[in-house]
């Protein structure tokens, strides 16, 4: 009795003792905790919950041993870089804590500088060269890149594409219809002003460091350049709604292009799903870069999936496995074609990092995708390092300078 005793204890099986058979009991997936960018437009009219119900399936069919907690809050101020403030604690290691975080690469060098974030343990993907670029300091690189943004015109008609500075942008526009308004877009803000400041000086100096631009006194070409551009939503009553708030924080540019009271539009590329969903019969738009300088020449944001500094082990790995699925050209296409919403749903119009995206159908055949790509493929990014430091600095002296005139 006691061989069989030595026996059982040894093998550890039921069918050894004579007893009934058990199973080991199942691991419980490991949680991964991943903050996306809200600031995109909503194309199911449910608050994201088609996205991150298809995104979370996806990436725990490839990863079962994944339990995958996606959020979209547009709550999150993912901008806040203060000491216990949104990004600190989303980077942390308290409740709120997540392990993946998407954010502007504007941000990167202030992330980095803070000890928040960490290198990714190897690049995936196939982004475009200057968005690895964005997210490169001091050659490591701290983020995979997802998104590009960069200002636009659309107008309904092909004249645009003549225009060489901000001045013969605004004249074009101008002629179209006398009785619009020229360029219609969404300038205030401390963020957004300098930003579109920065893109008139990449146009006037398209050899230099775009980082020159956060240095005073302003550029005197590029800001009489800009200012033109500016103007051209002035009114009679040399009002501006551009400018002074009116059109902060709603849709009432896109929707003035929309219901054919301006003759453009200027702003990111996914505002036409605003402009598209208050007028689903306008004709698809022409669309260039925005000539905001002396000449034309792209400048892109980068936003990026950063991961935790206090990530580590198997959460590092489930963090970078999760970058890697998000940076496929097929899950661009989900989030990029509403393919998460029902069908015939409009397009999201995201500008995609992924250089593949662009070649793979359902892009490969889009009009709009396909005046997209040249523009991103020749386009050089902001700084990662400066700007938020700077930026309302660099908003008064642009505001004065508009005040100011010729």
């Amino acid at each position: 009795m006691r061989h069989a005793f030595v026996l059982c204890a040894v093998l550890l099986t039921a069918s050894a003792c004579g007893s009934e058979s058990s199973n080991p009991p199942e691991e419980k997936p490991r949680a991964l905790k991943a903050v996306l960018f809200p600031y995109i437009p909503d194309s199911a009219g449910d608050n994201f919950a088609s996205l991150k119900q298809r995104l979370e399936h996806d990436f725990e069919q490839l990863h079962s041993d994944i339990d995958l907690d996606i959020v979209f809050d547009l709550n999150l101020d993912v901008y806040d870089l203060s000491e216990g403030g949104t990004l600190n604690r989303l980077l942390g290691e308290g409740s709120e804590a997540a392990q993946v975080v998407e954010i502007d690469s504007l941000l990167l060098g202030e992330l980095v500088s803070k000890g928040w974030i960490q290198p990714v343990p190897a690049e995936v993907g196939d982004a475009f060269p200057t968005a690895r670029q964005a997210v490169s300091i001091q050659g490591k690189s701290y983020g995979t890149p997802t998104y590009l943004c960069t200002n636009v015109v659309y107008s309904v008609g092909p004249s645009i594409h003549s225009a060489t500075d901000g001045d013969s942008l605004v004249h074009i526009l101008s002629s179209l219809d006398t009785g619009k308004t020229p360029l219609v877009a969404n300038y205030d803000g401390s963020w957004t002003l300098p930003a579109w400041y920065m893109d008139a000086w990449a146009d006037t100096h398209p050899a230099e460091e775009v980082s020159k631009s956060l240095a005073l006194p302003l550029d005197a070409p590029a800001m009489g350049e800009f200012k033109k551009v500016v103007d051209g939503c002035a009114n009679a009553q040399n009002a501006n709604p551009c400018l002074d708030g009116t059109y902060a924080d709603n849709s009432l540019p896109e929707e003035a292009f929309a219901k054919g009271q301006a003759n453009g539009f200027m702003g990111y590329t996914e505002r036409l799903w605003v402009i598209r969903h208050a007028n689903p019969n306008l004709p698809l738009p022409q669309v260039m870069s925005a000539p905001l300088g002396t000449g034309s020449h792209p400048v892109i944001f980068v936003d990026t999936l950063v991961l935790n500094a206090h990530c580590t082990g198997d959460c590092l790995e489930d963090a970078h496995d999760f970058s890697e699925f998000m940076s496929t050209p097929e899950v661009r296409s989900i989030i990029a074609f509403s393919q998460d919403a029902p069908q015939g749903t409009l397009p999201r119009y995201l500008l995609q990092a992924s250089q593949s995206f662009y070649q793979q159908q359902p892009a490969s055949v889009d009009p709009m995708y396909q005046q997209y790509a040249p523009i991103v493929s020749g386009a050089r990014t902001y700084p990662t390092q400066g700007f938020p430091e700077n930026r309302k600095t660099l908003q008064s002296a642009i505001q004065q300078g508009l005040q100011d005139g010729p």
